[in-house]
């Protein structure tokens, strides 16, 4: 019995150590601050090399040119292996990304190439962008979009993606869909990958959670836009699945919320996609679903494309085009003169829980405040 503590004691050491991790020079669990020096936009030489990048990418799988370099580039933080982790914003938010005038905004976050070797998200989230680009040329569709903010991170992982073959795990081999720090990951996360997924590579939660720039990446965007919902785009399920507040009790834990508004979203999305299958799929110790919906209360949607298939790209956007159109412009708030503080403070919550893993280190070319 005493060795069996002894070695669990020093099980629960080494994972705590192990939080400790650090890349390219600084301590990845660090959730940045919130002053904005350095925050560009212009297109640098590092975000053009990127997007020639994707270019050959979009050659490769038989797109057209995606484009790239037309949008607006957020970029602060670097993948595992150095590439940027980029966003771009639909909407207005005012130079400084003021927190007081977002808080008066319909935010809708969506992510794609979260997993690299799921091919035809990440073309989705263009044709996204494409979409929201032209129509805001139109005067109408502009004016009803005045109280509306889109931001769009459309290659969460971009190391996977690029690879010659891509892979669903990150550079270090891991799958940064469970690697959020949900409450439970301590207690189930390596071990639902030993027990049930006997070591599957693809389904590595990592060595201890929030060890990866690109799973910090999505956590600061959270932070700091504050989403009234999430659009997490995956494949290949053939499903659409809702973590958040309760749709079964009507009870939500985020009093800016309407559970019912929530609901209605979901199943008209799954209506102007021909009646697409709805599934409460499971959510697993480190997933966003987990630490953003069932942890937070801000409503999670994960749409999963029916296949990988690149050839299937124009068919997808076709599909789901009025469902996103949909998931933009429907408001689930319970008001709309401004969010309430309640998921901004489990969210600080959350940042100080990350900090007592390990202190706090940037490199001198990251000032302390910057974003994702």
């Amino acid at each position: 019995m005493l060795l069996k503590n002894t070695l669990a004691s020093v099980r629960l050491f080494c994972l705590v150590l192990c939080a400790l991790q650090f890349v390219n020079g600084q301590n990845v669990l660090a959730l940045d601050k919130e002053n904005h020096e350095g925050l560009h936009l212009e297109l640098t030489s590092k975000l053009k090399a990127y997007c020639e990048k994707i270019d050959t990418s979009f050659k490769k799988y038989r797109w057209a040119k995606s484009e790239c370099e037309t949008f607006s580039w957020y970029h602060i933080r670097d993948s595992v292996l150095g590439d940027p982790l980029t966003w771009t914003i639909f909407g207005e938010i005012g130079a400084d990304h003021d927190k007081e005038g977002l808080a008066k905004k319909d935010v809708t976050m969506v992510m794609c190439g979260v997993h690299g070797d799921e091919i035809t998200p990440i073309k989705f989230c263009f044709d996204l962008m494409y979409y929201l680009r032209d129509s805001l040329q139109d005067p109408e569709f502009k004016k009803s979009f005045e109280n509306k903010v889109v931001l769009i991170a459309p290659l969460v992982n971009p190391d996977s993606y690029f690879k010659r073959r891509p892979t669903r795990t990150n550079a270090r081999g891991v799958d940064v869909n469970r690697n959020f720090p949900t409450e439970d990951w301590f207690k189930e996360a390596q071990k639902m990958w030993v027990s049930k997924y006997r070591r599957d590579k693809r389904r590595n939660p990592g060595k201890s959670p929030g060890s990866e720039p690109e799973l910090v990446f999505q956590m600061n965007l959270i932070k700091r836009y504050n989403p009234d919902k999430i659009i997490s785009v995956h494949s290949p399920l053939s499903i659409l699945d809702y973590d958040g507040p309760s749709l079964a009790t009507g009870i939500s834990l985020s009093d800016n919320v309407d559970p019912n508004k929530a609901q209605e979203l979901l199943i008209q999305m799954s209506k102007d996609a021909s009646d697409y299958r709805i599934e409460n799929y499971p959510f697993f110790p480190g997933s966003l679903g987990n630490w953003a919906g069932q942890e937070r209360s801000i409503p999670t949607y994960t749409l999963e494309l029916p296949t990988s298939n690149p050839a299937k790209s124009k068919e997808y956007w076709a599909l789901f085009k009025a469902s996103m159109h949909k998931a933009v412009f429907h408001d689930i708030r319970t008001f709309v003169d401004g969010h309430t503080s309640q998921n901004q403070k489990k969210l600080d919550e959350a940042e100080k829980k990350l900090e007592s893993y390990a202190p706090v280190s940037l490199p001198s070319n990251e000032p302390i405040g910057q974003m994702p």
